[in-house]
This record gives C-alpha cells, structure tokens and sequence, in this order.
C-alpha cells in the first residue's frame, strides 16, 4: 500500500522531507480525486508528478457506493497519509464503520488518534519553536541591519562633522591671526633692523606679534597658533608663548606641510605629529601683494579631540543600544504574536483531525479570516459525515474492528459504554485487552463465531455477561481485518435468574403448602390433648409446666405453618390505588422511632413524577417494613446510614432501600430468597421469601445487590400497570426529604 515519495532524480538516493512535500502532495491528490468520477472498486495505482517530484499513490474502495456518489464521499473514504516514521505516502484502505475525519483526509496507520496527536504536537512544538525562530531572525534582521548600518554611518558622519567643525574653526582662527598682522614681516622692521642678523629679527618680530598671539589663543582654550615666515624659514610666534616659546627660531622639517602649503599657496588641515605633538593643524598661507610671505596657523590636541568623538559615540552607542532594544522587543512580541496565532490554528487543526465538533477561538485579522474558514470547513465535514459512522455509533451492540495484525482500529459508544474502554485503545493489540481468542481465530482462520457466551472484565472491575459474534472483514480480494459484535446481556441473565427464582420458590410454594396442612392437623390434636390433659391435673401437679411448654412451642410452630401458607398463597385482600411516594412515608413514619433509638440517620428522595399503583397496601407495607429491619439490622451498634428511594420508569416505579451496613457475602446472594434460609440467630428464614412472593403476585420483582463492608442495596419494581416489566428510566427532578 506505501509507494516511497523521491526526488525525481533517484540516484541521489534522497527522500524529500514531508514538510517540504505534505501541503503540495495532498493539494495534488485532492485535486486529481475532485476531477476522478465513480470510485475504485479494487487497487489502482497513479503516478503523477509535481514541481519536479515523483509521486505515487494507490487507490482502493473502502465500501459499496453508487456510482453517482457525491465526490465528499469520495475523498472522505480515500484516506490519504504520509508516515513521520519511513517519509512514505500511504493509503490505508481503513475498512471500519467508525472513519476517522482527519483533516485533509489522513489517517496514519496504525497509530491511535492519541499516539498521533501526540506525535504531532511534538512536531508542532517543534514547528512552533521553528517559526517563532525564523521570524525573530527575519525580522531581527530586517530592524538590526539597517539600524546598525544608520548607526555606524550617522557616527561616521557625526566624526566627519566633528572633525569639519574643528578645522573650520581652527581656519577661522588661522585667518584671524593673519588678518591681525597688517602688512608683512618688513613692515614690521624699521629700516635699519631690516639689516639685523636673522636671529635678532626674528627676537624683534616676535616680541611685536606674541601679544597678538597670545590674546587669540587665550580666546580659544586648547588652541595652538602662530606665524611661520618664509624669508627666515622660522616660526616667529607660537602662542601660548609660555608653552612653546622655546620653539621660536626653529625652521620645520623639508617635508612639513607648512612648506606645501607656502609652495602651493593653499589652506591645509592636517591629523598627525607635529612640533606640539599629536594634532590637528589648520594652515592658511599668507599672501601680501601677491607673494607668499609665509603662514599662520593654528592646531588642537588630537585627544582633546578624540575626547569629544568618543563621548559622542557613547551617546549615540546608547541610543542605538536603546534602539535595538526596542526592535528586538518590537521583533520577539510580533514573533509571538503571530507564531501563536498559527499555532492555535495548527493546534485546532490537529484537534479536528479526531473530534470534528471542536472549533477554532475566533481570531482578528486575516487570522480570523482563516479561522472562520476552517470552522465552516469542518462544520461542512461534520454535515457530511457518513452514514455508516452514524448508525454504528447508534447501534445498542458493543463493535470493535482491527486490521490483519490485530491492532485496533474503532470502537462504537456501545462498545465503550459495555466494556469501559475508550479510544485509548485504538493502535493496540486486541490479544492486550482480551485474551478471548474467538475474535484473532476469526482473523487468523477465518472461522466464524455466533452467539458464544462469555464474561468480560468491565474497566471499572465488575463481570458483566455478553455474547460475542465475529466475523471477517475484506474487499472480495483479501481480508482487511476481523470484527466482534457484542451484546450485554446483564438485564437478560436478571430476567432469567428471576425467572429461576419463580419457579424454584412456585415448587417450594406448593411443598410448603402440603407440608403446612399435614403438619397442622397433628399439632391441633396435641395442643386439644395438652389442654384436655391440664383439665385434669392440679394447679401444683409439677406435669402442668411440662404442658405448658408443649402449648407454647405447639403455637410456635403454628405461626411458622402460618407463614408456610402465607409463602405459598399470598392473597391480595384489600387491592386500592396508592400512592407509592405516600406509602414510604408511612412506612418510615411507622419506623422511625426504632431508628432515632438505634441511632440511625435517614434519607427519603422521592421522584415527584411517580403515578399511583393497584396494590394491597398492607402486603407492600410488609414487604418495606421488612426490608427496612433488616436493613437496620444490618447496621453497626454505633449506627449508620439509609437511603430510601423512588424513582419513575416507562411503565412503573423502583423503590430502593440501601444500607451502610456489613453486606452480605456473595455466596449467600442467591440463596437470601429461599425459604428457611437465615444468618441470623433468630428467625425462621422467610421474611425475604415471603416478600419477593408478595412482589411477584402483584407483577413486580425484587432484586438485591451488596458488597461486603460496603452495604446493600434491595430494588423493587412495581408496574403502573400488571403483567409488565421495565422497559426503561424516565428522566426527571426528584424531590429529597431529609429525615
């Protein structure tokens, strides 16, 4: 049934995933089977190919349709699967009465709906974790990016603009300090110190222009400035002259960019060492009357500098740190957010693969859009359910179905309700849950079983009686499974125990009631001779005391010929409409001063739909009178607890009379109706025997269950109408008195 689901190019020998395949595959098989007329009466195997893969699959018939079935029908019956386990597609020809509505139509054989849910929410984690996975990285990538690349080109710009606004201040500085020397160095000079050594002019020179330069570098804090003259190669001024007076006189090196600058006559800005150190040199040449005559500049620490770029980084590192911040939590809730919409649609989704009546919470947005189609979508699966599914689950019989390995394959409600076994069990092996092997030598042989008795273990731990008949499953060609239909035959093997119990009381009836007529004639002579013979003997005569005991055991035992004939022919002498809810409370009004004594607490709930019934009131009332000793007999010396109860059925009423006391054993439940038969240490055994005969003159039937330690329960049923028995429990309110 499996056809392996390749790449086309077979030779590299690789399986495509089913994440990759299943939504396309199954959109590929629905589409053929949409345009596929008729259904498959035996295997058909199709070949199609999509996107570039081989796909093979197979066809079956699952069941009889006509030919003009709706084409729903169809796919329904086509149960299409990929295996988590081989990677494989398969078909599973799923021949039971209970189709499982997997969404879109797939069934996974072998596994129960349980083990397969399961399966799927670990794959669903997984693809939860997946998704919310791709999309923090997709969308961390689409905030981090940018923001890192505008963070680094905003600081890189901000430097650039740092670095501008420094040179262009220090070239305002540098042109004020030309500006502020009017003429030229020899103009500076009188005549006759134009002739002085290059030495003592440069002393003159600066002594008339350190003022100057000193105040514009007391302006600018941090500043460097001066005058270079190119006549006498020399820095004539470097203010702060306190700091780098001493570097006046001094030429600068052949390849400074001083001398560039002088060269070329254009302003330059320079990063490097200098005569200060490391720094930023603005130069600005200049120029009177045409010539060159040398520069003036000014400069700045580079860690001055570099101070004031690192504090702008740190702030705008922050504020970018910030910014990620905010797009990674903007980026992990929009991931959740969506990750959990899908996999609430995923999880939905999985829970309608088992149970079509789930639906999908209501979402916002295109998610509620989908939502909404998936809940018509399943509403419509649910209206086109089969046929086959529905009276299977409405059959009184218990099904179970399993394929050829004897694996479990459906179960019906009755079959959950008879046995206590629930879905769970499907996927597993029938020989693990009954060791019966009526229903695997049908699917090992063939052999058909019809009607075979046997006890089933319920899940709750009672025995209950059913017949058991199986029975093969195939398509013409080949078995495809076996199933067992079974009946629970708990109220016909009651019916036939009461039954038995009629009879055996009716033969016992009639010997009591011969034996109770030979037995009374001679008593009734001894009592008359006993009594003749006390006529004759004295008061003091010690034989008078023998006689009396005799009339006093003889009246004994008329009382128990008394009961034989009551067991044997009850009558009904006084037939009238009671009122059954009315008759327990006199009942218990009656008995209600022994219980106070013996500490007893009661409880009367009683069923305000119960309709009269013709019965001998005074017969019932001894019936419950009875009953409600023994059940206050039953109790321990410290007291204890009973329930009294009516109910209304289809056509009579259950009155229940149940006790907290010690139980009775289970070897004496089918003996506790037979005459004589007692536990006590009094009495003579036919208080029950007398009662269930004075129920079943009157068409009804007592029945009694108990466990040991836990109490007992007696169950009467009388008809509304005679010679009927129960068909069924009328549902209603009940109305509870407290006594």
């Amino acid at each position: 049934m499996c056809r392996e689901l390749n790449r086309s190019n077979r030779s590299a020998g690789h399986h495509l995933k089913i994440s990759d395949a299943m939504l396309d595959v199954l959109q590929l098989v629905q589409a053929y089977c949409n345009k596929t007329e008729g259904v498959f009466d035996h295997l058909v195997p199709r070949a199609l190919q999509h996107a570039g893969y081989n796909v093979s699959f197979d066809l079956v018939k699952l069941r009889d349709h006509p030919v003009d079935v709706d084409i729903f029908d169809i796919q329904k019956h086509q149960a299409l699967a990929i295996n988590p386990e081989t990677q494989t597609i398969e078909l599973p020809h799923q021949i039971n009465f209970e189709l499982l509505n997997y969404l879109p139509f797939c069934k996974i054989k072998g596994y129960t709906i349980e083990r397969l849910i399961k399966l799927n929410d670990v794959e669903g984690i997984m693809q939860k974790g997946s998704l919310r996975l791709r999309l923090m990285l997709i969308l961390a990538f689409a905030v981090t990016v940018p923001l890192i690349g505008s963070g680094y080109l905003l600081i890189h710009r901000s430097e650039q603009a740092l670095m501008n606004e420094k040179e262009n201040k220090l070239f305002g500085i540098a042109h004020t300090l030309d500006n502020a020397m009017l003429g030229n160095f020899d103009n500076l000079l009188s005549e006759k110190e134009k002739s002085l050594p290059r030495e003592a002019k440069i002393k003159l020179l600066n002594a008339r222009l350190k003022k100057i330069t000193d105040q514009i570098v007391l302006a600018n804090p941090g500043v460097g400035a001066g005058y270079y003259s190119k006549d006498l190669d020399a820095i004539i001024t470097y203010g702060p002259s306190s700091e780098y007076g001493n570097t006046i006189g001094e030429s600068i090196a052949p390849d400074h960019k001083g001398r560039e600058v002088m060269t070329e006559g254009i302003p330059l800005a320079i990063k490097g060492p200098m005569v200060r150190g490391n720094i930023l040199n603005s130069m600005v040449p200049m120029f009177r009357n045409g010539r060159v005559i040398g520069y003036v500049w000014a400069n700045e620490l580079t860690e001055s500098i570099d101070s004031q770029i690192q504090k702008m980084e740190a702030s705008m590192y922050l504020a970018l740190g910030l910014a990620l911040l905010l797009g990674l939590g903007i980026t992990l809730f929009s991931a959740n957010m969506v990750s959990a919409s899908v996999q609430l649609i995923v999880t939905g989704l999985r829970r309608l693969r088992a149970d079509l009546n789930h639906r999908l919470p209501m979402s916002s947005g295109e998610f509620g859009e989908i939502t909404a189609a998936i809940n018509d979508m399943a509403q419509n699966l649910r209206n086109t359910r089969s046929h086959t599914e529905i009276i299977m689950e409405s059959m009184a019989d218990g099904i179970i179905t399993v394929d050829t390995a004897g694996k479990v394959t459906a179960l019906n409600a009755a079959a959950t309700s008879i046995t206590g076994l629930g879905k769970e069990i499907i996927g597993t092996d029938y020989s693990d849950i009954q060791t019966q092997g009526w229903l695997l030598e049908t699917l090992n042989t063939g052999k058909t079983f019809i009607g075979y008795e046997m006890d089933f273990p319920h899940a709750s731990g009672r025995i209950v009686p059913i017949s058991v008949s199986t029975s093969l499953l195939h398509n013409g060609e080949k078995p495809l499974g076996a199933v067992v239909v079974f009946k629970d035959l708990t109220d016909r093997k009651s019916f036939e125990e009461r039954v038995r119990r009629v009879d055996r009381l009716a033969a016992v009836g009639e010997l009591a009631a011969g034996v109770a007529h030979e037995i009374r004639n001679p008593l009734t002579a001894i009592s008359g001779s006993v009594q003749l013979m006390l006529g004759e003997i004295s008061e003091d005569n010690p034989i008078r005391n023998f006689g009396n005991i005799i009339l006093k055991e003889v009246s004994r035992l008329n009382v128990v010929v008394e009961d034989l004939l009551y067991f044997a022919r009850p009558s009904k002498n006084f037939i009238a409409r009671i009122q059954p809810n009315e008759l327990i409370r006199e009942t218990v009004e009656l008995l209600t001063p022994s219980m106070k004594k013996d500490l007893v607490s009661l409880q009367v709930i009683l069923d305000p739909d119960v309709q009269a019934i013709t019965v001998d009131a005074g017969l019932i009332k001894q019936v419950l009178v009875n009953l409600l000793l023994n059940a206050i007999q039953s109790l321990p010396a410290q007291g204890g607890h009973i329930t009294v109860t009516t109910h209304s059925v289809e056509n009579g009423v259950k009155l229940g009379i149940q006790d907290t006391g010690e139980g009775i054993a289970t070897e004496n439940l089918v003996r506790i109706f037979d005459p004589f038969f007692t536990t006590k240490d009094r009495g003579t055994g036919l208080g029950l025997a007398v009662s269930s005969k004075i129920i079943e003159i009157h068409h009804g039937y007592l029945e009694v269950e108990s466990e040991l330690g836990v109490g007992t329960l007696f169950k009467i049923f009388l008809p509304y109408e005679s010679s009927e028995e129960p068909k069924g429990e009328t549902s209603g309110e009940s109305e509870k008195e407290i006594i």
